[in-house]
């Protein structure tokens, strides 16, 4: 089966909607303890907000998580992990979305994990007037996920490389 999903961004200031960032279709593998992962192959298309589309370079692996303010992706190529730390990821009528919050995190296949893109979360909050419970929520995530990240051991790392192989692609 196959769902939706829509990224958006922080609404600006007037404004109640997200603003559009970025939709896909992703194939849904199954859900477990972390939360439904959904599978997007090489070659499909990120439709972007502008009218352009981003084609993935190659496979990967989505986990929206039960809890959480973030979503994650395992990369086939060079065995890396980036998350967006995000409102928590909702299911609706047309499939998948959350607001990302423009902070970022990597987890290298060297094991070296990076926060990245601390400015635009700081311009994104004084831009479009972030209320600062979802700034110290996104901040805390950003913090936890660094510290599980790094260990390797992790279920839910383990787990992202375990469904990226189950979908035949690992």
């Amino acid at each position: 089966m196959r769902v939706g999903v829509r990224k958006g961004k922080w609404p600006l200031p007037g404004t109640d909607a997200p603003r559009p960032a970025a939709e896909w279709d992703a194939l849904v593998l199954g859900a477990d303890e972390f939360g439904t992962w959904l599978f997007s192959g090489a070659g499909e298309d990120h439709r972007k907000a502008d009218g352009t589309s981003a084609v993935l370079p190659c496979d990967g692996v989505q986990l929206l998580p039960r809890t959480g303010w973030w979503t994650a992706w395992w990369w086939r190529d060079d065995h890396w992990i980036s998350v967006d730390i995000c409102t928590p990821p909702a299911l609706g009528a047309s499939g998948w979305s959350y607001t990302d919050l423009e902070l970022d995190l990597a987890r290298l296949a060297d094991g070296t994990v990076l926060l990245v893109d601390e400015e635009e979360f700081e311009q994104t909050v004084t831009d479009c007037l972030v209320p600062q419970a979802v700034v110290t929520a996104a901040r805390a995530e950003a913090s936890s996920l660094r510290t599980r990240l790094a260990a390797a051991t992790e279920p839910v790392v383990l787990a992202g490389w375990a469904w990226l192989k189950r979908a035949g692609r690992g």
